[in-house]
C-alpha cells in the first residue's frame, strides 16, 4: 500500500501499470481523503469482494464515507444454486432462498474488509435483467439510481465497464453512465472509476489501467472476503480467488485497446445512411443470432431503443423498436456470419451518442459489451 500526506490529507496512489505496444498509458494519481464519498455500484452479491475489496479498505483506513449498492441480490445464478445446493428444479421459493443466503454472504465478506454492513443499499431489481431494463428504457431504473446519486453525492464512484463481456455488468455501466450525466455528477467533482471481472482479454492485457497496491494484510483480507461467497466458490473458486492478487485495477474510461477490439470497430455517416463496420469472431460454445442493440439518450430524454438481428449472409435486416417488437424500418447487411457492414437510415438514431453491443449469447456471456460511437457531424 501507498499511503502518502500531501497538503493536509492523506493520499491514495494508483500507479499506472506498463505500456504494451497499442494501449494508452495513464499517468495519473487518484486521491482518497477523509472528506471523500465513494459510491460502489454493484451488479450482484461479491462484485464488492472481487473488484474493490482493497479499495473498500484503503476507504476504510483514510476515514473516507462510504456507500454500497447493489442492484440485485444474485437471486438467478441458477448453475450456482444447483452445484452449492445439489439440487436441480430451481423455482421461485428456492430463488428467494438463495438471495438470501448470498446477503448473509455479503455481511461476512463485508465483515472480513472490516466495513460496516450500514453502508450497504440494495435496489431489488431482478438479476440477469438488466439490459432488458436498459432496452424498455425503464424509467424508474434510471430514477434510482440517479437517485442514489443525488442523496449520496459520492467524489469518487466504482462501477462496471462496460466492455465487461456479463450483460449485467455492461447494461448498468451504460446506466450508471446515463445517471451521472443527468445528476451533473461529473469530474472534477465526481470521479468514476470502472472495474473489470467478466473480460479475460483486457484483465490480461491491462495497459492504461489505474493500479491499486495492496499490502500482504490487505490481500488476506481480501481473500478471506472472497472466501465468503461460498455459492459462487462452489462452480469457480480458483478463478474468484485469483482477484485476491494485488493490484486492483480501474479505468477513468473505457480502454482504447478494448474498443479498438470490439466487434463494432466503426460507425460512419454516408450520406442520409449509417453505416457499421463489424467484425466479429467465432466462439465454440457460442448460440444465437447476432442481434445489433442500440441506444440513444437517458430514458427521461426521449430515449430511442433499436434492434437489428443480423442475417447469416447479405440481404435485408429488420429494425425493430426493442420495447414494442415493432418494426420500424429495414436495415442492409453486406457480408457474411458476423463480419461486414451494415448500412441503415441516420434519421433513425437522433441524438449526438450512441450506445452499440453486437449481441450473441457465450452461456451467461456476450460476444462483446457497449460502445459508445459519437454521431456529431
Amino acid at each position: 500500500m501507498s499511503l502518502r500526506p500531501t497538503g493536509g490529507q492523506t493520499l491514495l496512489d494508483f500507479s499506472p501499470c506498463a505500456r504494451s505496444p497499442d494501449e494508452t498509458l495513464v499517468n495519473e494519481t487518484v486521491g482518497l481523503a477523509a472528506a471523500d464519498r465513494l459510491l460502489v455500484v454493484a451488479p450482484h452479491p461479491d462484485d464488492e469482494s472481487l473488484a474493490t475489496g482493497g479499495l473498500l479498505q484503503h476507504a476504510l483506513a483514510v476515514g473516507a464515507a462510504t456507500r454500497i449498492v447493489y442492484w440485485s441480490t444474485g437471486e438467478n445464478n441458477t448453475w450456482a444454486q444447483r452445484v452449492s445446493e445439489r439440487r436441480w428444479r430451481i423455482g421461485a421459493q428456492d430463488r428467494e432462498r438463495f438471495a438470501a443466503r448470498r446477503k448473509a454472504e455479503i455481511h461476512a465478506a463485508l465483515q472480513a474488509l472490516g466495513v460496516a454492513d450500514t453502508v450497504t443499499a440494495f435496489l431489488g431489481f431482478p438479476d440477469q435483467g438488466i439490459t432488458d431494463l436498459l432496452m424498455r428504457a425503464d424509467a424508474h431504473a434510471f430514477e434510482t439510481l440517479a437517485g442514489v446519486l443525488h442523496d449520496w453525492r459520492p467524489t469518487l464512484v466504482a462501477g462496471p465497464s462496460a466492455l465487461d463481456y456479463h450483460p449485467d455488468h455492461s447494461a448498468l455501466a451504460v446506466l450508471l453512465d446515463q445517471a451521472l450525466v443527468r445528476s451533473g455528477w461529473l469530474p472534477p467533482a465526481c470521479r468514476r472509476l470502472r472495474y473489470l471481472i467478466h473480460n479475460p482479454w483486457l484483465r490480461a492485457h491491462p495497459g492504461g489501467a489505474l493500479e491499486l497496491p495492496l499490502s500482504p494484510a490487505q490481500v488476506a483480507d481480501k481473500r478471506a472476503a472472497i472466501r465468503c461467497h461460498a455459492t459462487q466458490l462452489a462452480v469457480r473458486r480458483s478463478w474468484l480467488l485469483a482477484f485476491a492478487n494485488p493490484p486492483e485495477r480501474y479505468f477513468e474510461a473505457e480502454p482504447p485497446h478494448g474498443l479498438h477490439r470490439h466487434p463494432l470497430r466503426a460507425l460512419r455517416r454516408d450520406g442520409a445512411d449509417l453505416v457499421f463496420d463489424l467484425v466479429s469472431w467465432p466462439h465454440a460454445r457460442a448460440f444465437g443470432r447476432r442481434t445489433l442493440c442500440l441506444v440513444v439518450g437517458a430514458p427521461d430524454a426521449a430515449p430511442v431503443r433499436l434492434t437489428i438481428d443480423l442475417p447469416r449472409h447479405s440481404g435485408a435486416a429488420v429494425v425493430r423498436d426493442a420495447r414494442s417488437g415493432v418494426p420500424v424500418a429495414r436495415a442492409r447487411f453486406a457480408g457474411r456470419g458476423g463480419n461486414g457492414h451494415l448500412r441503415l437510415s441516420a434519421g433513425l438514431l437522433p441524438g449526438a451518442r450512441v450506445m452499440a453491443k453486437l449481441e450473441r449469447r457465450f452461456g451467461f456471456f456476450d460476444e462483446a459489451g457497449w460502445k459508445s460511437f459519437s454521431l456529431e457531424a
